[in-house]
Formats: C-alpha cells, structure tokens, sequence
C-alpha cells in the first residue's frame, strides 16, 4: 500500500495510509498533467491558459480558483515530486546520508526530465513578485523530508547535533535552492557534477581535518 510520511510530535515520522483526494485535489492535478502534457507537445510559452482549460475541459474560471498563472503549476509538480519521495524513503534503509543523496539525486532526476518546461516555469515563477510569498510552500515539503532525515542522522551519531535538525535542513534546501537559481542562469552546466561537489561540501564543510 501506498504510505505518505508523516512526523509526530517528537519529530519521528509515522506511516499513514493515503486518502484519495478530494474533488479539488483532483481537479488541481487534471489541470497540471493537461499542462504538462501541452508543454511537452508545444513551446511552454507557446501554450495559452486556455489551451489548458481546452485540453483539461474547464473553465477558464475553474483554471484561476487554483492557480494565479501557468508558472503556479510548479507548485503541483513538487508536491507529484515529494509524493514520490515520500514513498522511495519509507523503502529505504540504509544510513542517513545515503537517504540524504537519494531524495537530492530522486529531484535532480525529476527535474532533468523536465528541464526544458521547468527552465521557462520556474524563471516566469520567480519574475512574479506577487507569487514569491509561495516560494516557501514550494519547499516546505521536502523541508519536512530534510528535517527527518538529519534527525535520525543525529540519533544514530552520523551527524553532528551541533544545531537542531530544522536549523540543518534549511541551510542545506536553501544551498539547493541557490544552486537552483545558478541553473537559471546557465542552464547548460553539469548538473549532476556540481550536485555531488555540493553535497560533498555540505556533509563536509570547508574545514580541513586533521
């Protein structure tokens, strides 16, 4: 059965079985995998709201009760993203570093399959001040993932319990975050190299041991 994780009060995740969404939630993804889908057939800038609402058989109405505009989609895409996630972590076992470079190469894989559409969303997202208070939300559930992970790296002695796993987990989704915002602007750079150097120098640090 599928299972979502879900922290309890001391910070420990707890399995739940997922609920089936309701008729909001279903219409939220109707619209995004209609997007996606035209996106993948046309130039994302090519394709109009209501070519969206043709293709997902809505209301142009219907369209703005869930999102402000097309780029509002990556929203859905990162929760698909960590739904994702949240089942591949509940599967593994293994320490919490290695639970750290799967969820980062399980995101890196989910956007190199849709570089091109996130490329133009994402830029199109971040030009949109009036959109920026839901940059957070964007992140906030693999903030939750992150969190997890670096506890249980701290209770097993992995990680050092120098700073609280919430402190840890933001530092480390907002260097991801920045590398993000480089990608933007050289869209064509090793993606997969530079992630694992940035890992490396997170896990790391820059000072040298003795």
């Amino acid at each position: 059965m599928t299972r979502l994780l879900k922290a309890s009060r001391n910070g420990a995740p707890k399995a739940e079985a997922s609920k089936k969404p309701g008729k909001k939630e279903r219409t939220r993804q109707e619209i995004y995998r209609a997007a996606m889908k035209l996106f993948a057939e046309s130039d994302y800038d090519k394709v109009t709201i209501e070519d969206i609402c043709a293709e997902a058989g809505i209301a142009k109405a219907t369209f703005f009760l869930h999102f402000a505009g097309k780029s509002a989609l990556i929203g859905v895409f990162n929760e698909e993203v960590t739904r994702s996630l949240g089942e591949r972590l509940a599967e593994h076992d293994g320490s919490a570093e290695e639970e750290l470079l799967l969820l980062v190469s399980l995101l890196r894989d989910a956007w190199e399959v849709n570089a091109t559409v996130l490329h133009k969303m994402l830029s199109e997202f971040l030009d949109q001040p009036a959109l920026m208070p839901k940059a957070a939300e964007v992140n906030e559930s693999v903030l939750a993932h992150v969190t997890r992970i670096v506890a249980r790296g701290q209770e097993r002695g992995e990680f050092s319990d120098a700073f609280p796993p919430q402190v840890a987990a933001v530092a480390l989704v907002a260097a991801w975050s920045a590398f993000t915002a480089w990608w933007l602007q050289d869209p064509e750079m090793d993606r997969a190299e530079i992630n694992r150097a940035l890992m490396q120098f997170q896990l790391n640090g820059l000072r040298k041991k003795d």
